[in-house]
């Protein structure tokens, strides 16, 4: 029996490992958010159409990245079918990243932009599949836990960079952060052969031996389908979950976006030490993200979201009336330690709460479909309110979302369909293969 066939235990190394991918667009990400804000609105004076450039990334992979990931699915190359983009796609994007802080005009600024989400497009759903493509069903729970753990640690870094090199100078800021992309496409190629993965041995065989595609034939419930099924339910409890979600992402999408600015605009700091802000909830969200899944999962996921959503609305409702740095940023690190209780449990109760294994699938569709739509949307909803109240507002603005999630999870009667023993089992090993 080879190694692909049975893996008795998660090898950590290896999927550490694969989370530099993970890491490598992560870190990018994180810096992108917190310091091109600032850059924009040295050009436009809205906030509503400064949060809606910011939300272009989401909108741009929402149209690329399938596309891209059904190419990769039928690439064969002595690298893979995941690696040949993500060794491309990597350098570009980290030039890419690089020019944004060299820009000299708004279209300039704009068109690195463009070209960096772009070329991030280009292989971030190949990153996202290399780790079910290494590590079979059983692991991939754990597995994933890992990967979370390195976007955040990608988040503290970048932050990090912010406070220590972008008042120095914001060119090396960015120039740091490129290196450290390719530092970890070297680790990356060095450490992983793709090759050796488990699903693509046994897809090279299949197809050596001239069989054709295995594919199990499962029946497609399609999501308009499956949309009108969830409105039809007597107990609306998974609409109003996913209308949670939705809340929650625009009022999350928000702060990440525009919270460099309000630190120097309202708090008066430098454009590093506000970019730097995000550093306490980066780091609280890292310690308490397992333990409070591990919480949730015992004494239940829906009054953890909602005591994450009370902390979240708290903290920035007392934001609100505070400008000591020291006070706002221990505020931001209780933010973190709320949508830790929140992000860990949201999709595992929308995955709960489908009716049967054959709608895992779709169900999962429409908890990306509220998320990327929030987070398409929601820096330039909460922006237009704070061009109509002052950035004053700002943290008032994003509370307002958060605290109509936190009334929609009162109406949330139930985080798990009623289904028999085998029909959780199904529905489970569903989950794994996702």
């Amino acid at each position: 029996m080879t190694e692909y066939e049975i893996q008795e235990k998660l090898d950590i190394k290896l999927t550490f490992l694969i989370g530099f991918a993970f890491f490598c667009t992560s870190i990018s990400w994180s810096l992108y958010n917190q310091q091109v804000p600032i850059s924009l609105l040295a050009y436009i004076s809205s906030i509503a159409i400064v949060g809606l450039i910011m939300g272009l990334d989401n909108l741009v992979g929402v149209i690329v990245q399938p596309i891209m990931g059904n190419v990769s699915d039928n690439t064969r190359t002595k690298w893979g079918r995941r690696m040949p983009y993500i060794m491309i796609g990597i350098p570009v994007s980290a030039i890419f990243f690089a020019l944004i802080a060299f820009e000299t005009s708004l279209f300039s600024l704009l068109f690195f932009m463009f070209c960096f989400i772009i070329a991030m497009s280009f292989y971030r759903s190949q990153t996202v599949a290399l780790m079910p493509d290494f590590i079979q069903p059983q692991h991939r729970s754990k597995a994933n836990s890992i990967i979370n753990m390195m976007s955040a640690i990608s988040l503290v870094a970048a932050s990090l960079i912010s406070l220590f090199l972008v008042d120095l100078s914001l060119q090396l800021a960015y120039i740091t952060v490129s290196i450290i992309m390719i530092i970890g496409l070297i680790v990356l190629i060095l450490t992983v052969k793709e090759k050796n993965a488990y699903s693509y041995q046994l897809l090279l065989m299949a197809e050596a031996s001239g069989a054709e595609k295995i594919v199990e034939m499962k029946e497609k419930v399609g999501l308009k389908a499956s949309f009108k099924d969830v409105l039809e339910e007597d107990d609306k409890s998974t609409i109003t979950m996913l209308f949670a979600i939705f809340f929650i992402s625009v009022g999350w999408a928000a702060l990440n976006a525009l919270l460099t600015p309000y630190g120097v605009i309202i708090l008066g700091l430098t454009r590093g030490q506000a970019g730097g802000l995000m550093l306490y909830g980066a780091i609280a969200f890292l310690v308490s993200a397992f333990p409070l899944a591990v919480l949730a999962e015992k004494y239940g996921r829906r009054l953890f979201i909602k005591i994450g959503l009370m902390i979240f609305s708290v903290s920035l409702i007392l934001g609100f009336f505070i400008r000591d740095i020291l006070l706002v940023s221990i505020l931001i690190l209780f933010i973190g330690i709320a949508y830790a209780c929140i992000i860990v449990n949201t999709i595992v109760i929308i995955w709960g709460l489908a009716p049967s294994e054959k709608k895992i699938g779709t169900y999962t569709g429409m908890y990306y479909l509220f998320t990327f739509s929030a987070e398409i949307f929601g820096p330039g909803l909460v922006g237009l309110i704070t061009d109509l109240t002052g950035w004053e507002y700002f943290f008032l603005n994003g509370a307002i979302f958060l605290i109509i999630a936190l009334i929609l999870m009162f109406f949330v009667k139930r985080e798990e369909a009623e289904l028999t023993e085998a029909e959780k089992l199904a529905k489970k090993k569903a989950i794994q293969e996702i």
